[in-house]
């Protein structure tokens, strides 16, 4: 199996000990994790963050964070570690801030490595490696930028593709996201050589969707009602097939009701797979004034599905897959 260095995402080759007997990149000279080396064949995933300022990119992966924090008291024998300086003052003080109601600074321009976490045991998927890439937004707004500082996002497995809905034009939302997916794929694919459609998968991340009433369907909202954490209790397996058609309803509404074709056939033509979400990163406090959120974790489930590659969806869906989230989601809410 293929092993790419986490920190610069070059080939490791076939042996990467220095003469300190640690493991070391000779590209990029950081030391690598010795778990990350050692289990080898655990699975790995490289995830980049792409957003404009303000919608939320590193709100919702330190909310990510916090929620996964909390479910080692729910799923049996599961805990994330830090694998290096950096994404350990991530976990344990910028998390630790977040959750006494202190909002995460924007990551800056030139942001320093991934935060890369070992997952141990999570229900149906069990170990992985995960590395997220967060870079500031204004680097989206120009393809020279893309290239200069974000290399990393685009040489990643999966895109984490964050929209605020509720910062966007709705008279030109179709718009506003296709620039902003177009810039991405013109410095990808052009300056930077990628195929996207051969080796990356994109979530859409649609955030503050608690803001949205009136904006998306009740069916849409009330599903985001349903997102807590006791939501997650149950086979993640089978939460993972429920999650694919909320994805298509999404995708429905986007394309029946909002116009957004030229946005959503961009993605189904450029990209090997898509994938589309809600959630709130925050919502209001609650009593132990703790902030509380909602389906932040349908798409790290999506990561573990893709990291697994146990649970692959032909992008095509028939009409009656589409409306089988639909039907569930009425008869619960009448």
């Amino acid at each position: 199996m293929s092993l790419r260095c986490p920190y610069c995402l070059t080939d490791l080759g076939v042996s990467a000990v220095n003469s300190s007997g640690s493991y070391q990149c000779s590209n990029c000279q950081s030391i690598i994790p010795r778990t990350y080396i050692e289990h080898r064949d655990t699975p790995k995933s490289m995830v980049g963050v792409v957003g404009f300022s303000g919608h939320g990119k590193t709100l919702y992966l330190t909310s990510l964070f916090s929620t996964l924090s909390k479910f080692s008291q729910y799923w049996p024998s599961f805990y994330y570690r830090s694998l290096d300086d950096y994404t350990h003052k991530i976990l344990y003080e910028q998390v630790p801030l977040f959750e006494e109601g202190k909002l995460p600074e924007s990551t800056p321009v030139n942001f320093p490595n991934p935060a890369l976490i070992h997952y141990h045991e999570i229900p149906s998927f069990r170990n992985c490696y995960i590395g997220f890439y967060d870079t500031a937004g204004e680097v989206f707004t120009d393809a020279s930028q893309i290239y200069r500082t974000g290399y990393f996002v685009a040489h990643s497995d999966t895109i984490l593709f964050i929209i605020s809905l509720l910062d966007c034009n709705q008279n030109r939302l179709d718009e506003e996201m296709t620039g902003l997916l177009d810039t991405y794929i013109r410095a990808v694919a052009d300056n930077l050589s990628v195929d996207l459609k051969t080796r990356q998968r994109i979530v859409v991340i649609f955030t503050k969707a608690d803001l949205l009433n009136g904006v998306i369907p009740a069916e849409l909202s009330n599903s985001l009602k349903l997102g807590l954490n006791s939501w997650y209790l149950n086979s993640l397996s089978e939460r993972v097939l429920e999650l694919m058609d909320l994805s298509n309803a999404i995708e429905e509404w986007l394309l029946q009701e909002k116009q957004c074709n030229r946005f959503v056939n961009m993605l189904r033509d450029q990209f090997l797979e898509v994938r589309f979400t809600l959630v709130a990163s925050i919502t209001e406090k609650n009593e132990q004034g703790i902030f509380d959120s909602y389906r932040v974790l349908d798409p790290f489930l999506w990561l573990c599905s893709f990291t697994k590659n146990d649970f692959s969806f032909n992008s095509q869906n028939t009409d009656n897959q589409k409306k089988s989230w639909w039907q569930r989601i009425k008869e619960i809410w009448q």
